[in-house]
């Protein structure tokens, strides 16, 4: 299963015999654009570390082939692009689905640790995700592939670290095993970049929580967990 985001409309489908995903701008596919760049330029201001969003013509340049190369050079694997357009986007088909869904329905919390690790390689190499959801992780066996890479800044400001994280916990706060999936990604992250997570980071993912949330009523109980271990002095 494929995440629906709220840009484009994502089909599997079959070209010249083989199985591809095919991701087509949404006629609001701009407007939410705009909502996403101004949230992030909106949260920085209000948590004191005011940040450049990405600009609309990065987000189309930043899933073409150029990005790929570079993010496998990072060691990070991303779906092969097969062609991208001002209307579509398609890329190779990954069998295992999404790691949002893999954990809600009982895989290895472990599989986590995979999207820490990622996430500190692109902070060693001076750039962040911006929009790190889990849903934008793909499985390939135990390996984790990222996905949607519109929103990719060369940027090494602590706000966009602190993004990285905030909005991959946010996007799992539903979870009923929310602390073991929180702890493989800290570990994974750790691993990398050798930084425990900032305190803007649980800002973030609080705030961010509220509106990626199923279930509004595990968010809050997971939401008062205390995560001070994993946070830096």
């Amino acid at each position: 299963m494929y995440f629906v985001n709220w840009q484009r409309e994502v089909s599997v489908e079959e070209l010249n015999g083989q199985k591809v995903v095919v991701k087509r701008n949404k006629p609001t596919k701009e407007f939410h654009e705009f909502l996403l760049v101004y949230m992030f330029s909106l949260i920085s201001m209000i948590l004191a570390h005011p940040s450049a969003p990405p600009t609309f013509s990065e987000i189309m340049r930043n899933e073409g082939r150029d990005m790929r190369k570079n993010l496998e050079k990072m060691g990070i694997s991303t779906p092969e692009l097969i062609s991208i357009s001002d209307i579509d986007l398609i890329e190779e088909y990954i069998e295992g689905g999404d790691l949002y869904i893999a954990l809600a329905s009982g895989q290895p919390a472990t599989l986590a640790f995979g999207a820490g690790c990622l996430t500190g390689r692109m902070h060693k190499a001076g750039y962040a995700f911006v929009d790190n959801k889990a849903q934008n992780y793909l499985l390939r066996g135990d390996s984790v592939v990222r996905t949607d890479l519109g929103f990719i800044q060369n940027s090494n400001s602590h706000y966009a670290r602190s993004m990285d994280i905030g909005s991959f916990l946010a996007s799992i706060m539903d979870l009923g095993r929310y602390r073991e999936v929180e702890r493989a990604f800290y570990d994974g992250y750790v691993s990398e970049s050798r930084c425990k997570f900032s305190y803007i980071s649980i800002i973030i993912r609080n705030v961010l929580s509220l509106g990626f949330s199923s279930d509004s009523k595990m968010t809050l109980t997971n939401m008062v967990l205390d995560s001070t271990m994993l946070i830096e002095a």
